[in-house]
C-alpha cells in the first residue's frame, strides 16, 4: 500500500498497490503547474485510489482533467482521456518509506522540454510525445 499527500495534508489518499511506472511529462502545461522541468506522474488504476477528501478538478486541455488542493494549491493528478481507468498522481505526494516506489521510466513530450534544461542519462525511455507504454 502507498499514501500520500497534498503539501497542506488536506487532501490525502491510499492506495491498494504501489506505481505501475513513474513518467517525467516536459509538456509545457506539466511544466507550469509544476514550476519546474518537468513533472513525474506516478501512475495507478483509478480503483486502487481511496480519497480521503477529493482534491478539485478542472479540465486542463482536450485531453486531461487535473487536480489540485483548493487550500494550498499543490498539483495532484492528472487522468487522459486516452488512457481510460488510470491516473497520474504527482509523485512528489507519495509518502516515502510506505513501499518501494519505482524509478521513472519514461521522458516524455521532450518536443516541448524547456530548452534550459538537459535531460539525464537515466536509463528512462525518451520520446518527443506520447510513449507506447
Amino acid at each position: 500500500m502507498t499514501s500520500g499527500a497534498c503539501a497542506c495534508n488536506y487532501i490525502s489518499y491510499t492506495t491498494t498497490t504501489t506505481p505501475t511506472r513513474l513518467v517525467n511529462c516536459h509538456c509545457n502545461t506539466c511544466r507550469k503547474q509544476a514550476g519546474a522541468p518537468y513533472q513525474t506522474w506516478a501512475h495507478f488504476s483509478t480503483d486502487d485510489i481511496e480519497w480521503q477528501i477529493k482534491p478539485t478538478e478542472r479540465r486542463a486541455s482536450s485531453t486531461a482533467t487535473r487536480s489540485f488542493c483548493p487550500r494550498c494549491g499543490s498539483t495532484v493528478s492528472m487522468a487522459l482521456d486516452r488512457i481510460p481507468g488510470l491516473i497520474g498522481l504527482a509523485a512528489g505526494t507519495l509518502n516515502e518509506g510506505d513501499a518501494p516506489i519505482p524509478r521513472p521510466s519514461h521522458h516524455i513530450f521532450l518536443a516541448e522540454k524547456a530548452a534550459w534544461f538537459e535531460v539525464p542519462e537515466d536509463g528512462a525511455q525518451k520520446w518527443d510525445l506520447w510513449s507506447e507504454w
